[in-house]
């Protein structure tokens, strides 16, 4: 089975991930259809649309009308859903899933096609397809193709790519290469969702390694003399929704659970140490809280699938506030010239104090029509907290 143009496609969700999938599906002249998963309506994606709103954020942030049709339409007409919502729970991140994924399956089609393109745990996969079959009444092994293809942030790429019936292997993946999602091999969905977890493992593990090692070392100059590979709290978060999947669902006594559990709680600790650092900073240069003002510089895209990074961007601005009242979002002070993001800090008395939170965020220091001068610090929400 291969998408021809007079197939059509639902990307359940306004998400970037689900944007990008939308962008190539219509690129490859199929009928694509975009449900906003927050007003529960949907919109047919084409060329002018793309053109004219190159990201999902754009759409959202000028509240663009088009031409709409309610969700149960949307769900019943198009045979192929990838699911693509943005998620910001997470205590009840499985349960939203759950819920948004039961609701969407009594309007669902037999013969329908559903890729899951959201993480999720260990065993996981089977609970989503029993969930769909409930709520659907549908067959899993006759009525319904199931796959999970979790993507990378604001990617077209997949971490892992699995199906409940391998017997269906060439359809799914003539149909993720139509959205030209980017992967390796298809396996079945519990080889997949191991895969999933030794990808996320190796990942973070140098990187929680590097992290704890500098922790321990409290004298900065010391600290750096270990030229440690820096890695952002934008690193860090990248893929928390992940974690959380993982330590949701391994058993109590699995090691695989210990080094999630580990790796989730040397990402919590992280902020604690950041701030502890920016006082340490704040003291050894003079600078008073009162006579101090703070731009936290963290270009994230709010659209993502995983919000674990504005969750993380709010919490880091909480615990900012008890040292300095006198907080702000960088974001606020940009213009935007011929598509490109200038940034600018107002004059002030006070002393001004920069935040770095990712590698891709240096590129403001260089949009500044001032140079950092003695009135102006910096300092780096990184592994090595660099000043």
């Amino acid at each position: 089975m291969t998408l021809e143009n007079d197939d059509s496609v639902l990307v359940y969700g306004l998400s970037t991930e689900g944007y990008i999938l939308s962008n190539s599906l219509v690129s490859n002249s199929i009928r694509t259809t975009i449900l906003d998963e927050k007003l529960h309506v949907a919109t047919e994606i084409t060329p002018q649309i793309l053109s004219e709103y190159p990201t999902a954020r754009s759409i959202i942030e000028e509240e663009a009308l088009f031409s709409i049709q309610p969700e149960k339409n949307a769900i019943s007409e198009n045979p192929i859903i990838f699911f693509t919502p943005k998620l910001r729970e997470t205590d009840d991140y499985k349960k939203k899933i759950f819920s948004m994924v039961s609701e969407l399956s009594t309007e669902l089609s037999k013969g329908a096609v559903f890729f899951n393109c959201v993480p999720l745990g260990y065993g996981q996969n089977s609970e989503m397809i029993e969930i769909i079959e409930r709520s659907s009444g549908l067959n899993s092994e006759t009525d319904f193709i199931y796959s999970y293809i979790p993507l990378e942030p604001k990617t077209n790429k997949s971490i892992t790519f699995g199906t409940h019936n391998l017997d269906n292997k060439k359809i799914v993946q003539n149909l993720a290469k139509s959205a030209n999602i980017k992967f390796t091999q298809t396996y079945d969905l519990e080889i997949s969702e191991i895969l999933h977890l030794e990808k996320i493992s190796s990942l973070y593990s140098p990187i929680i390694a590097k992290s704890e090692s500098l922790k321990k070392i409290k004298d900065y100059d010391k600290r750096k003399v270990l030229k440690n590979e820096i890695y952002y709290i934008e690193d860090l978060t990248n893929h928390l929704s992940d974690i959380r999947c993982y330590t949701s669902s391994l058993d109590s006594g699995d090691p695989s659970l210990y080094m999630m559990s580990g790796i989730l709680r040397s990402i919590d600790s992280f902020t604690r140490f950041f701030i502890d650092e920016l006082k340490s900073f704040m003291k050894k240069n003079s600078l008073k809280a009162s006579k101090t003002e703070i731009y936290l510089c963290w270009s994230i895209d709010k659209s993502e699938i995983r919000g674990d990074k504005a969750i993380m961007h709010e919490h880091i601005i909480d615990k900012i506030y008890d040292v300095v009242g006198n907080i702000n979002d960088i974001n606020d002070y940009a213009t935007t010239k011929n598509g490109q993001a200038s940034y600018y800090l107002p004059t002030s008395d006070k002393k001004q104090l920069l935040i770095l939170c990712s590698k891709n965020d240096e590129k403001i220091l260089k949009t500044f029509k001032r140079n950092l001068d003695d009135n102006m610090f910096l300092i780096h929400a990184n592994t090595l907290c660099t000043r």
